[in-house]
């Protein structure tokens, strides 16, 4: 649907104003050529092949492995000495866990004897294992311990109940702060179950809280409240206007008394103030409220405030343990004769714990920890566990490799004054140790593994081992723009380590964007004041008073008359119709007619549909044919035109030369021309396209320049009268002048886009269509010509909103 007007702008001031606030074209086009990336490397066709399969499990993109004709060697590498057997097992260790690399260690130099270290007596098992710990911070000696002399028994100390988890908790803290000995409790006897309480309903909210609040109190148990039934909406009363403060006040003071509903008044302006109520709860207040004012003749509404509540609330307690607390609440309601019941919440817990200790050795640690209970006056009993353990250990270590070694373990018990000596083993083992790693595959391990060396303090060499592998490379195609393929390698090599080439395989459109300097919302918002258009309502039922329709010449007899979604005043009123303007009349219902509306006003979220560039996908080519830059011409052969794409297509057939023609004149995408003419011509049919008469003399308009939806046929006619266009060929040309210098090339608007033709942020007057898919509509044909087309570069430019 085209603009019933426009308006046009000549001053050079107003032309400035528009250079300067025009949206800002980005000067770079992103390429959307096809790519393939050659990347990776990887010896042998077995590491190729599980390298594709990860790519594609962590990434699910697609591709295939191929030989690079070259080779890779291998190679060993050797630690410099390492100074003892356990340091190479742990150097071996920890070189194959950091680099994956399989390595063993050899002996280097004279073999030496092992010996064991052998301590006196300690005291307790945990001194023992204290000092065993710092024999190996200090020497690097480690060891065992074994226990000394007779075993003694375990025993458990076991106190009476006591009621409740929470006292039970503090006095275990207690009995472990104050004897040293670890314990636990556990529940006794049987469990109970847990309950809630739940009232009856009462009315209002703050007659619950008060019921609630009073409910803690005097049982000490905790609740809430919740609403009952269905929520209900809140509303607000709104009056007309009333003439004068006081009167004003008069008024609301009757409406309170009469109603109940609380209230205030605000002014309106010319002495006249207007009576807004309190938020009331639901439909039967808000007619309560109403009936007040209709009985007197005066005007009222009223308004969903968004905002919900409950005529009733019920309370619920928090869940208590056992039938005794439960009764105490019950009895709470019963008492006030409020009706009552509870129900089990699943949960159960113990209403007496007892404290049972960790195993403890010997009756002295026995007898301190019956000590504190009998001291508080609580029962207490204990019960040997069947272990049994020492009171003395000694340490005996693991062989150590030479008398340098035992000297230095020697002098870590001497130093402590303790008693210390050794025995010599049955093992040796060497000077010196090497660690040597399995054959591995080119450089990047051999420096993986001289790394590790050098990090702990060694050096290492390497060398050639005589053998060799293929080398392999991960070929990913069909990728779409520069950007992508650069992204995708440069993902690759932060995920993998891989370095890629990348190579062009089919030339694509090129992509650039237009920044229009505003939020996509405040395009919306400078949208829906041009009354956007659509047809998409167009088989709705809609209805019109009867009272206001023409019923035998279908038209509408007044100004500004309800469309509506229903027979009903009360139903939704989806645009204004004027006098004169058609309808399709589908029959009487009482006082409505039922009608149809081609042409109605479009919603928000309709408009936004079409306005939000990101709802179109430059995967589906056709949808973004509404961003090709009309500007960048197809290079079309005019018989190829007239083969293909003209042919049968009434006045237009044969005419691709003029389009051509056009096209080389005013710089403007002839592909862009034909479809246009196509669309408003009917495909060459229509009357204005196959020429109407005007002062004698034939004239033809294929673009529908000043065809406005008011005056078709007579205003486009003159159009072309005044413009000379009394040829088909005069008409193709000259509108394309029109449409060069209107949009495409005017220094203003440079709406160069079938999207900037139809929406325009800075001047929303110089719009060609107020049909919001008027672009999105025009796509088809541009889009299936080009596909008759086999070479060719499409150019787009993209809106962009903050």
């Amino acid at each position: 649907m085209r603009n019933k007007s426009y308006l046009i702008v000549t001053t050079i001031c107003v032309s400035l104003l528009f250079l300067i606030l025009f949206p800002r074209t980005s000067d770079a086009y992103i390429d959307l050529s096809t790519y393939k990336l050659h990347t990776g490397k990887f010896s042998g066709e077995i590491e190729a092949k599980a390298a594709l399969n990860k790519l594609h499990s962590e990434t699910e993109w697609t591709g295939k492995y191929q030989t690079t004709g070259t080779y890779e060697d291998y190679y060993q590498i050797q630690s410099s000495e390492i100074s003892d057997q356990g340091h190479a097992k742990n150097v071996l260790n920890q070189f194959t866990a950091s680099t994956g690399i399989p390595a063993y260690y050899v002996g280097l130099g004279d073999k030496l004897l092992y010996y064991q270290l052998i301590t006196g007596g300690f005291s307790g098992e945990e001194t023992v294992k204290q000092i065993l710990q710092s024999l190996e911070n200090e020497t690097g000696i480690t060891g065992n311990y074994v226990g000394i002399g007779e075993k003694l028994d375990y025993y458990q100390i076991i106190s009476g109940g006591f009621n409740g988890e929470t006292t039970a908790k503090q006095i275990l803290e207690q009995f472990k702060n104050s004897t040293g000995i670890n314990a636990s409790y556990v529940g006794l006897g049987e469990k109970l179950n847990y309950y809630q309480i739940i009232s009856g309903g009462f009315s209002g909210q703050a007659r619950t809280i008060e019921i609630m609040e009073q409910f803690k109190r005097e049982t000490g148990i905790g609740a809430f409240y919740i609403g009952l039934g269905t929520p209900q909406s809140y509303y607000q009363l709104v009056s007309g206007g009333f003439s004068g403060e006081a009167a004003t006040q008069n008024i609301l003071q009757q409406f309170e008394k009469a109603t109940g509903i609380k209230g205030s008044y605000v002014f309106i302006g010319n002495n006249r103030y207007q009576i807004i109520s309190e938020p009331v709860l639901g439909i039967k207040q808000v007619n309560i409220g109403r009936d007040f004012f209709k009985s007197n003749n005066w005007s009222i509404t009223y308004k969903d405030t968004g905002k919900v509540g409950y005529d009733r609330y019920q309370i619920k307690s928090v869940p208590v343990l056992g039938t005794d607390l439960v009764n105490k609440g019950r009895n709470f309601f019963k008492n006030n004769n409020w009706s009552v019941t509870y129900q089990a919440t699943g949960q159960t817990a113990y209403e007496r714990y007892q404290i049972i200790s960790d195993p403890v050795l010997g009756l002295d640690l026995v007898n301190k920890g019956r000590n504190f209970f009998k001291s508080n006056n609580w029962s207490v009993t204990y019960k040997p566990t069947g272990q049994s353990g020492y009171a003395r250990y000694q340490i005996i270590s693991n062989p150590v490799l030479g008398l340098e070694q035992v000297n230095k373990g020697r002098r870590f018990f001497i130093n402590n004054n303790w008693s210390i000596t050794y025995k010599p083993t049955r093992l040796i083992g060497y000077e010196g140790y090497r660690v040597i790693s399995k054959p591995v595959l080119g450089m990047t391990m051999v420096k993986k593994g001289q790394e590790f060396f050098k990090n702990n303090n060694l050096s290492a060499i390497y060398q050639a081992t005589g053998n060799r592998l293929e080398q392999y490379q991960i070929v990913i195609e069909d990728i779409i723009g520069y950007e992508n393929v650069r992204a995708a390698n440069l993902k690759l090599n932060q995920m993998y380590g891989w370095i890629g080439t990348a190579i062009k395989t089919k030339v694509g459109p090129k992509l650039m964007y237009t920044n229009y300097g505003l939020s996509l919302n405040s395009m919306l918002d400078i949208q829906m004041t041009r009354s956007p258009q659509t047809d998409m309502y167009r088989n709705e039922r809609r209805y019109v008073s009867a009272e206001f329709v023409d019923m035998s010449r279908q038209v509408i007899t007044g100004n500004g008359v309800n469309l509506r979604t229903a027979p009903s005043i009360d139903s939704e009123i989806v645009q204004k119709l004027n006098s004169g303007d058609s309808v399709l009349v589908i029959g009487k219902t009482g006082d409505w007619v039922e009608v149809r509306v081609t042409w109605q006003n479009a919603k928000q979220e309709d408009v936004k549909s079409y306005l939000d560039p990101s709802n179109f996908s430059i995967d589906n080519t056709k949808d973004y044919f509404q961003f090709l830059k009309l500007s960048q011409s197809a290079q079309l052969n005019a018989a190829e035109v007239n083969d293909k794409i003209l042919n049968g297509k009434g006045i237009l057939a044969g005419k691709g030369q003029a389009f051509v023609d056009a096209a080389k004149k005013y710089n403007v995408n002839e592909v862009y021309l034909i479809a246009h003419a196509l669309l408003e011509t009917g495909n060459g049919t229509s009357k204005l396209a196959n020429g109407i008469e005007v002062n004698g003399k034939t004239v033809y308009n294929m673009y529908g320049y000043g065809a406005i939806d008011s005056c078709p046929l007579t205003c486009g006619a003159q159009t072309a009268y005044d413009n000379g266009w009394f040829t088909p060929e005069a008409a193709i040309i000259g509108g394309a002048k029109f449409i060069s210098e209107d949009y495409i090339y005017n220094p203003a608007f440079k709406q160069d886009t079938l999207y900037k033709m139809r929406w325009n942020p800075i001047a929303p007057w110089h719009q060609y269509a107020t049909d919001i898919s008027w672009a999105y509509k025009q796509v088809n044909s541009i889009y299936n010509i080009y596909q008759m087309l086999d070479n060719y570069t499409l150019y787009y430019d993209v809106p962009k909103y903050n």
